[in-house]
């Protein structure tokens, strides 16, 4: 969980505390921030790049926008701190509270999917067409659909299991998510169908219904 007070070199930025700041990077995070109304920590980072504020900004106008959940903030850690992998690090337990859920990504792994020409804004036409080949886009897809599983108290987990189970017994040669791991199929299936909309499979758009069902999220139109 971030703290509610932190120090100067890892602040969390609140919506009605925003000052004016000459950074581009910080101040597209704070501006993503205040439409939502969430908290932000860590996009102060000297070295946290322009490419991947832009494209968790777009990942999360989209998913809130499609899948409205109450989710307190966004946390990106220490590009500094070493490799690891995207990972949802207060995404780990039940939600407890309203908006206590918190989407942490991993800055050194973020870092490393920034393209050569990553400073250069998608082009507009390519925004939706090409979502599955922008990977920090992609990432903050997969870590919503965490964040969803978080909203719903991971309740979605064991009618996935059911469904894959049957799936399963059915003897499928199409089952790509496993019956005994139903988090990350869930994860897999959100994340697929939010890339690729009805291009997706269609135990994809199954498990994908019974996540969103479970987090009380309304959904708008899934094409992508």
């Amino acid at each position: 969980m971030v703290q509610e007070q932190e120090s100067a070199a890892d602040m969390v930025v609140r919506p009605r505390n925003y000052a004016v700041t000459e950074r581009p990077v910080h101040q597209i995070a704070v501006e993503m921030a205040a439409r939502h109304e969430l908290e932000i920590s860590g996009f102060h980072a000297a070295r946290v790049d322009i490419y991947v504020v832009r494209e968790i900004a777009a990942a999360i106008d989209d998913m809130l926008g499609k899948y409205p959940i109450a989710l307190r903030g966004i946390a990106i850690t220490d590009p500094d701190d070493g490799v690891g992998a995207v990972r949802g690090g207060s995404l780990e337990t039940p939600r407890s509270e309203s908006r206590a859920i918190w989407m942490v990504l991993h800055g050194p792994t973020v870092a490393t999917l920034v393209p050569p020409t990553g400073n250069a804004p998608p082009r507009r036409w390519l925004r939706k067409r090409r979502a599955a080949d922008r990977p920090v886009y992609a990432a903050v897809v997969r870590e919503f659909g965490c964040a969803l599983e978080v909203a719903g108290d991971f309740r979605a987990r064991q009618e996935a299991q059911r469904r894959l189970v049957t799936e399963s017994l059915r003897g499928s040669n199409d089952l790509t998510y496993s019956p005994l791991d139903p988090g990350p199929a869930l994860v897999d299936a959100f994340t697929e169908v939010a890339l690729h909309g009805d291009r997706a499979g269609k135990l994809a758009k199954e498990l994908h219904d019974i996540l969103v069902k479970m987090a009380g999220a309304e959904t708008t139109d899934l094409s992508a």
